[in-house]
């Protein structure tokens, strides 16, 4: 922005001193892209390009350090101004920095909810903090990751019925399906020992233990729905 302002305030001076026929050089690509753009719907660009219609003035792009003298010195006057306390000229942010604010602002309510919440304590032990990014897509896998779904806790919890495990052992949580009940222990025959005495937050990332619960619901939602 302070290169497009440069520019606008180089092509104002051409026009107040009447020199018609003369050309802005600049190092400054992008500027020279965006003034060309016929896409571009900032409003200095789009003074620019009205004013430029009604002269002869032309823009010139020259490279950058490449020892053009009076490059050199714009360079050093722009530094000059830079380390100025008094600001001269003040614009508004743009619509990138608009969106990024408020995409920083958005992320730091979402995570002072997360963290206040007394909901989502499940959830919350494989994910700290909140991210824009979609994490996992995978219709069963959710139901691990958030304790929602056709086990009996869940199905207690929300519709009031029986929480038990069928064996009677204890109330069948997603934990204890994957890791501790009885009924699906063939299905955990080929897994590693030493995954049984984990906690699951430690396993749930792990591509294999992940395949592995994946399976154990299919089976477990299969035999409820054919129940």
């Amino acid at each position: 922005m302070a290169e497009v302002m440069a520019i606008s305030r180089a092509i104002d001076y051409c026009i107040d001193k009447n020199i018609r026929k003369s050309k802005v050089i600049t190092d400054s690509r992008s500027t020279l892209m965006a003034i060309e753009s016929t896409e571009e719907r900032r409003r200095i660009i789009i003074e620019i390009k009205k004013k430029l219609k009604l002269t002869k003035i032309q823009l010139q792009w020259v490279r950058a350090y490449n020892a053009t003298v009076e490059n050199e010195k714009a360079d050093t006057l722009a530094k000059l101004a830079a380390s100025k306390d008094q600001i001269d000229t003040e614009f508004g942010a743009s619509k990138a920095q608009v969106r990024y604010r408020g995409k920083v602002l958005l992320a730091t309510k979402w995570q002072e909810r997360l963290n206040n919440s007394e909901k989502g304590s499940w959830t919350k032990k494989f994910f700290k903090e909140v991210k824009f990014s979609r994490q996992h897509g995978d219709f069963y896998y959710n139901q691990v990751l958030t304790s929602h779904g056709v086990f009996g806790a869940h199905q207690k919890r929300l519709f009031d019925k029986e929480g038990g495990c069928p064996r009677g052992e204890q109330l069948e949580t997603i934990e204890h399906i994957l890791l501790k009940c009885k009924i699906w222990g063939k299905e955990r025959d080929d897994w590693p020992k030493s995954w049984l005495q984990k906690e699951i937050s430690n396993l749930v990332f792990y591509s294999p233990f992940k395949k592995g619960s994946i399976d154990i619901l299919k089976n477990l939602m299969s035999s409820r729905l054919t129940s």
